[in-house]
């Protein structure tokens, strides 16, 4: 039986992380498909409490691990170390998912495509959304696409997508970084994708805009700059690998790029 494992990382959550649970208690799909994983990172004492309190009163099958280190992506590498589904949804914890979007997902995605849904963002709650950057190409994707020029959108984060577990193998968010990781993730396992496929557009990913989140604190120039360079050369290593389109790599290479004259 096809079965999803859904990971959580979660660094210091608020109330938010209530309504992340609240999404996935909802989901039309069996409860019996899909594993909760959830990795409380960086500070303990009250948080791990109040996580633990929450998840005594859901009905979905979980798994609660805690991490010293604060970091996301060796949070998201230890869940993809401790579960075993075939598939992986990766949510942050302030965010929130439609009731259909494991089902539907699941209905789209295979070992060769990745499934994806529509995205938008959202400040208080979800009676008035935003536009997502990654969402305004939902609806000018076909609803199969191979090329990976016209979806490059959806690889810049691992979230609103259903990754097959064969898709990721070896693959793990590199660690030195505190930006970027997210795109060099999804580059890095792009050639072990072959198409996407789009879900109907009800079945949505949003995207919490909370003001302290970790993509949106700033950091030094000089860390930015060598996060910038750090991540060039990964992307050439990329560009030098035959196994990867080279168009698609090079625009990661200018994506980033951007950044520094910006």
């Amino acid at each position: 039986m096809e079965k999803i494992a859904v990971l959580i990382p979660s660094y210091k959550p608020d109330s938010y992380i209530k309504r992340c649970f609240d999404s996935f208690e909802k989901q039309t799909l069996s409860k019996d498909k899909f594993c909760v994983y959830i990795a409380l990172n960086g500070e303990r004492e009250g948080y791990e409490e109040y996580v633990l309190k929450l998840l005594s009163k859901v009905s979905f099958e979980y798994r609660y691990i805690y991490i010293q280190t604060p970091s996301v992506s060796n949070a998201r590498n230890r869940l993809l170390e401790v579960s075993t589904e075939e598939y992986i949804v990766f949510v942050d914890d302030d965010d929130l998912v439609s009731a259909n979007y494991l089902e539907n997902l699941l209905n789209v995605s295979s070992n060769k495509t990745m499934g994806i849904s529509n995205i938008y963002n959202f400040e208080k709650n979800l009676d008035v959304l935003k536009e997502n950057y990654i969402g305004r190409s939902f609806v000018k994707l076909k609803d199969s696409e191979d090329n990976k020029f016209k979806m490059r959108k959806y690889f810049s984060s691992p979230c609103a997508k259903m990754i097959h577990r064969d898709m990721i193998k070896d693959t793990r968010f590199d660690i030195n970084l505190i930006k970027n990781e997210d795109a060099l993730f999804m580059a890095t396992i792009s050639k072990n994708i072959k198409r996407i496929k789009k879900t109907s557009k009800d079945t949505c990913y949003y995207v919490y805009e909370r003001a302290d989140s970790a993509s949106r604190k700033k950091i030094k120039l000089s860390t930015e700059i060598k996060t910038i360079f750090y991540t060039l050369r990964r992307y050439i290593k990329l560009l030098l690998d035959k196994e990867y389109e080279k168009v698609f790599i090079l625009t990661r290479i200018v994506a980033t790029l951007m950044k520094i004259v910006k």
